[in-house]
């Protein structure tokens, strides 16, 4: 892998360095050795089954991650399903049938995206470049030379595009031409984990953004001027990879409470007009959340899921029979909750407690993006780049 190869900061440098250190690390690569010394993943155990998983469609769509394990979560605007794979190929589904509307191969190597809205679709390359196109057919409108790699989906509001970009800015660009109407920056700590949180929009007026030191801010869209910011965790230890507090997965927003968890951190929920902390737990994520009504799911560093009480914070049940089989984020679906894994499995557990109660293998190389939700249908995307459509009943 040669992430960032032809960037010219010395932060986007530093940025490249942490970056593949930590993949190493994360991977349990002995680096001195040979040895790989990860623990081994759960063997799955037999179940009572009173869930089915049932395949809708599935659709090939270019190479999917490339065994990088970059985040290329589809997005789904309306009714179609949009998807770029690692090589730069960019497809458009429809939601139902799961039928190709248009296919481009932008012939570059993808690190983040994709994001869009008002008929745009954006992704981010190796070299720093953001590529906007034109969602009704693919084609290229412009594209810019960033500070540094984009490696989140970027957000449109309101003719702006927020781009969240590896060095820790964010920046404001007109959608027509891409002029920079604002930058905000927060620089990145030494050693980082591999990735960036999707920034999330609060309404019309603010961008939360999570960030490789463990804080939150909150900044204002017309211009870039910070409202709040809040510390979701505090580094603690003696060593670099002791103050990894990084927050990699998504964040959630459930009326006015923000919901986020970091890396060797806590799980957070905050009053995001405020950027008051409501609650605080102890926990350990870098794939994500999912949230309902009641609850908020995680997935911890060891892929155990857990559910909290939304309100208070007080955890409700662990599930722990999955451990070490890098499970995605979950998702809530009805009254399920879902998750992939390594293998290509997809877990269905019950909200109630955690239980397991279907299963099925959808894609044998596996999964690591976080399934995404329209309707009751979820549809994931395989890391070999197999998107399918998957209904539980």
């Amino acid at each position: 892998m040669n992430l960032g190869h032809h960037l010219k900061t010395p932060v986007s440098y530093l940025r490249l360095f942490s970056l593949l250190f930590f993949s190493l690390f994360l991977s349990g690569c002995g680096f001195f050795s040979g040895d790989d010394n990860s623990i081994p993943p759960t063997e799955l155990e037999d179940f009572t089954e009173s869930a089915q998983v049932s395949t809708l469609w599935n659709k090939d769509v270019g190479v999917g991650v490339d065994e990088v394990m970059v985040n290329l979560t589809p997005l789904i605007i309306d009714n179609e399903i949009f998807t770029v794979d690692r090589e730069g190929e960019v497809t458009a589904l429809d939601l139902t049938t799961g039928s190709i509307k248009w296919q481009v191969e932008l012939d570059m190597l993808i690190t983040g995206g994709i994001g869009g809205g008002e008929g745009l679709l954006i992704v981010g390359n190796t070299v720093g470049e953001i590529i906007v196109l034109n969602a009704h057919d693919g084609s290229v409108k412009w594209q810019k030379q960033m500070s540094s790699v984009m490696l989140s989906a970027p957000l449109i509001i309101d003719g702006t595009l927020l781009v969240r970009t590896g060095d820790g800015s964010i920046f404001a660009l007109g959608t027509e031409s891409g002029e920079q109407l604002w930058v905000y920056d927060r620089g990145v700590p030494v050693l980082t984990l591999r990735g960036n949180s999707s920034s999330l929009l609060g309404g019309r007026e603010l961008i939360f953004t999570g960030f490789d030191s463990g804080k939150i801010t909150a900044v204002v869209i017309k211009d870039g001027r910070l409202f709040w910011e809040i510390s979701a965790a505090i580094p603690a230890g003696r060593t670099d990879l002791e103050r990894l507090v990084d927050i990699d997965g998504g964040m959630i927003l459930m009326g006015r409470i923000l919901y986020a968890v970091t890396y060797q951190g806590k799980l957070v929920a905050i009053n995001a007009m405020e950027g008051k902390l409501v609650w605080s737990k102890e926990m350990s994520s870098y794939a994500g959340i999912a949230a309902d009504e009641r609850q908020v799911y995680v997935t911890d560093s060891d892929s155990n899921v857990w559910a909290v009480d939304r309100f208070t914070g007080s955890k409700l049940w662990k599930q722990d029979k999955l451990a070490y089989r890098k499970l995605t984020a979950p998702v809530s679906v009805g009254d399920y909750l879902l998750v992939g894994d390594y293998e290509g499995y997809v877990h269905v557990l019950s909200q109630l407690d955690g239980s397991i109660v279907g299963r099925d293998r959808v894609d044998s190389d596996g999964f690591f993006v976080q399934p995404q939700i329209s309707a009751d249908v979820i549809y994931i995307y395989g890391n070999g780049g197999q998107l399918s459509a998957l209904r539980v009943k």
